[in-house]
């Protein structure tokens, strides 16, 4: 039985109030501290042996990454800066950075950010609805390049459309399922040769990812699903519980894992291009990934 993204969405906690303010302190209060929110830590092995594997098959730099849904940066701070959610924690919520100025925050966390070793292999580019999380990422210059769209109603703007050509990786830890095939379908339409693209996508077990396949096979993509999965963050209540066990049970799913566990999870899916598995099989791609 397929379920619509909106009945899932109408059951699931909203955080809409965290997201858009111009400073990260109350993402990483609510989510990280209350919620336990871990699915970019736990990511990151994954999405690390991915890039490895992308750069042997065609070796690049630097390796231009979206990041869907990237919020304040969470995954350019993990991925490229080599923090773990608790350094982040710890940073922005401390009361010594509190009593500074918007302006001397962003000073204090570029310097922060950048005052040890990152990888300067990688290029992160952000997409997100919330213009005040895409420009506190720029100017802290987590991101190195923002873009503030909701592709689910607008076009790609042609400035848009420009940051976006050439994109080697496209990688989430949680927007599909607010996002659809429609912004898939524009994303890949700017990257201008996509049969180059991989991606690493997280999507919660609630949502069906099969919706993406005839977009993906329209761009000579192909998404896969690895035998991946972890956790996303802590149900925020009984009621949030209960109706996305429900709905993952009207799918014909197992919710053994989320009613042990009591947390969201979610499943990676890997998108390599068509060409890749004519020479070979999903089996040997996934073992040499080591997400089998």
């Amino acid at each position: 039985m397929m379920i619509s993204n909106q009945e899932v969405n109408k059951g699931k906690s909203k955080f809409d109030d965290i997201y858009n303010v111009d400073d990260p302190v109350s993402y990483y209060e609510s989510l990280c501290l209350q919620k336990e929110y871990e699915l970019p830590e736990l990511a990151k092995p994954y999405f690390t042996t991915i890039i490895d594997a992308y750069l042997k098959y065609q070796p690049v730099t630097p390796l231009k990454i979206l990041d869907l849904g990237c919020s304040y940066g969470i995954n350019a701070a993990i991925l490229k800066f080599n923090k773990t959610i608790n350094e982040l924690y710890q940073h922005y919520t401390s009361s010594s950075r509190l009593e500074l100025t918007k302006t001397l925050r962003r000073d204090l966390d570029y310097h922060w950010l950048h005052q040890s070793s990152f990888d300067k292999k990688l290029q992160l580019l952000g997409l997100d609805i919330s213009k005040a999380a895409i420009d506190y990422s720029v100017e802290s210059q987590l991101l190195d390049v923002g873009i503030c769209a909701d592709l689910e109603n607008q076009p790609l703007s042609k400035e848009h459309y420009s940051k976006l050509r050439d994109l080697n990786l496209l990688i989430s830890t949680g927007c599909v399922g607010y996002i659809t095939e429609v912004t898939f379908d524009k994303i890949l339409a700017a990257v201008g040769n996509p049969g180059q693209l991989w991606g690493g996508v997280f999507v919660l077990r609630v949502f069906d990812f099969s919706k993406f396949n005839g977009v993906l096979d329209k761009y000579h993509l192909v998404p896969i699903k690895t035998a991946v999965t972890i956790k996303q963050r802590k149900f925020s209540s009984v009621s949030e519980k209960k109706h996305m066990i429900e709905l993952i049970e009207q799918q014909g799913l197992s919710a053994e894992l989320e009613k042990v566990s009591d947390y969201l999870l979610a499943e990676l899916f890997l998108i390599v291009p068509r060409d890749i598995l004519e020479t070979t099989a999903v089996e040997t791609l996934l073992s040499d990934l080591k997400l089998t």
